[in-house]
């Protein structure tokens, strides 16, 4: 009785203290590339998840500059651009409104946005089509701009 006793203790305490054992951590998940690759390959898969991971990139100064640097690498010329936002209407309108409020504050942006749409009557009649023609002739208001 003694011997079932200690056997009975043992495998208890061993069972408690095994399933005491911590998990990893979400940061140590982070590190591990596979379990990192599988939570990036995730996001990227699902235009929800992507959305909100730009969104929170646009809203952090490291992400913002990735997200600018990739741009201009990846999307070198302007039709690939034209592109890609016409075939994701959403993303379009995410950046659309980043940039927007982006320029409020910085009128040097702002001046080189009407500029480069004076420059290209494409992207001025996508802009126009997209924010209505009353946020535009405001713009052109302010920069200088004509229809």
């Amino acid at each position: 009785m003694k011997t079932l006793r200690v056997i009975v203790l043992t495998v208890t305490s061993l069972v408690l203290f095994l399933s005491c054992q911590s998990k990893s951590t979400q940061a140590e998940d982070l590190l591990n590339k596979d379990i990192r690759n599988e939570i990036m390959n995730k996001i990227a898969s699902d235009s929800m998840m992507s959305n909100e991971m730009i969104g929170i990139m646009m809203n952090n100064k490291n992400g913002k500059m990735m997200l600018q640097q990739h741009q201009m690498t990846t999307l070198g010329d302007q039709s690939s651009m034209m592109n890609m936002l016409k075939n994701n209407p959403e993303l379009m309108q995410n950046m659309l409104s980043a940039m927007m409020e982006t320029a409020k504050g910085n009128t040097n942006m702002m001046s080189e946005m009407i500029k480069t749409m004076s420059q290209n009557p494409q992207m001025m009649e996508m802009m126009q089509n997209m924010m209505g023609n009353n946020m535009m002739n405001g713009m052109g208001k302010m920069g200088g701009m004509h229809n």
